[in-house]
């Protein structure tokens, strides 16, 4: 998180009035127009979202006004369903369609250029715990830095120039806090999403574990929404939390799936960092943390107060700490701004059979190793600049730092 500059709080305040006009006038298309004279892109994934409420429907956005095309492809190749949309700058489209395999979504505008997604059935069973993992890189908060991210990625050879996965079977995480602050969080969400499937193809693995944001997202708490990300909730005429509900958006229940705590090799991984789960096992914290999210409780924990016609006001407090008490996974800063607690820290990677803890959440100038090199830190004030790489050598790793210039250098 970076909230403590001038910067994060003017587009904080930008953001507040762009939803404020949004929500109490009707959507005007020169208002779409004034925005896109802002440099802000709408196209393609920019502004794709996938709502899964009844069928699939698909929205978008063209650049200018053009009749929308669309075609959903079947693994096979074959055509399940294609067509138009009324010309405009936003499209839609719903199709009766229940999705059991992979598909391909093809959208855009007669006059502009055809994107493509491919799409696949959510799994639910997302392993937690690797092991024989050679080569890790470790990627903190993006915060909707799209540009920043595929340079950096680009520079560490992890992508190729067409967003290709060139690693092999290199695992790559991403840290949490995808969401809020820039403007193209919608696109990084896609990109990760297609990233994991060319991964997989070659044998390496795409992690996101959850960060305080996307729970924050998911929640309602909109603070530090860009105006981009707003107006394109806007649009479509729905809350911006909605584009990302756990059951009712394709990217929801995408989001909903992953991991908040991760272990790869020896490798302890949180958006925070880890006190104490408060369960057995790394994997029932996360089987708890994916059935919360489940229950339509979740999606009211941060009211003010329960609404006790509707929820338990005991069952709604204790899921309200355990997604917002400050020592949780997604919260906790105390062995980043602290020094002293190294008896904590290797109590805690003891239980957890782990020897060293990696983190985001808190931002440092660079990436950095503290308590001996069992703490590794990989915020940044400048967020999507540095990525974090360990390289296994028989049982031990070298530790590395690669900037956006890909100069890589061995941690202090």
């Amino acid at each position: 998180m970076h909230m403590n500059n001038t910067y994060s709080y003017l587009k904080f305040t930008l953001g507040i009035i762009v939803i404020l006009i949004l929500s109490f006038s009707p959507f005007n298309k020169d208002y779409l127009d004034n925005l896109s004279k802002r440099n802000f892109d709408f196209s393609g994934t920019n502004s794709l979202f996938i709502e899964t409420n009844k069928g699939l429907k698909f929205n978008w956005i063209t650049t200018k006004n053009d009749i929308g095309i669309y075609e959903l492809i079947a693994k096979d190749k074959s055509v399940i369903a294609k067509g138009n949309t009324d010309k405009g700058r936003v499209h839609s489209v719903l199709l009766d369609y229940n999705l059991e395999e992979d598909v391909s979504f093809r959208f855009g505008g007669e006059k502009e250029p055809i994107n493509e997604v491919k799409i696949r059935p959510i799994s639910s069973n997302n392993r937690s715990i690797f092991k024989n993992v050679d080569s890790l890189f470790v990627v903190g908060d993006v915060h909707g830095r799209y540009d920043e991210l595929i340079n950096l990625l680009q520079n560490s050879k992890v992508i190729d120039n067409n967003l290709n996965w060139i690693a092999g079977e290199s695992h790559l995480v991403f840290l949490g806090d995808l969401f809020d602050r820039g403007n193209d969080v919608t696109k990084v969400l896609w990109f990760i999403y297609e990233l994991e499937q060319k991964a997989e193809l070659v044998g390496g693995f795409v992690h996101l574990v959850l960060g305080n944001h996307e729970i924050m997202t998911m929640t309602k708490d909109l603070r530090y929404i860009s105006a981009k990300e707003s107006t394109i909730a806007s649009v479509y005429k729905v809350k911006y939390d909605y584009m990302f509900h756990p059951k009712k958006s394709f990217l929801g229940k995408w989001l909903s799936s992953k991991s908040s705590v991760l272990k790869i090799n020896k490798n302890l991984m949180a958006h925070g960092g880890v006190v104490d789960l408060g369960t057995n096992s790394i994997s029932e914290f996360n089987e708890k943390v994916q059935s919360y999210i489940q229950d339509p409780m979740f999606l009211e924990i941060m009211q003010d107060y329960p609404d006790s016609t509707k929820y338990n006001p005991q069952a709604w407090r204790e899921m309200n700490y355990f997604f917002y008490n400050e020592n949780s996974p997604f919260w906790y800063r105390g062995y980043v701004q602290s020094d002293t607690l190294g008896p904590q820290l290797n109590e805690m990677l003891k239980k957890y059979q782990s020897k060293v803890h990696i983190v985001a959440h808190t931002p440092l100038k660079t990436i950095t190793q503290k308590y001996q090199g069992k703490l590794l830190t990989t915020d940044l004030n400048e967020a999507a600049t540095e990525l974090l790489l360990l390289v296994r050598n028989k049982k031990k790793y070298s530790k590395f730092k690669i900037d956006s210039s890909g100069y890589l250098s061995e941690l202090d």
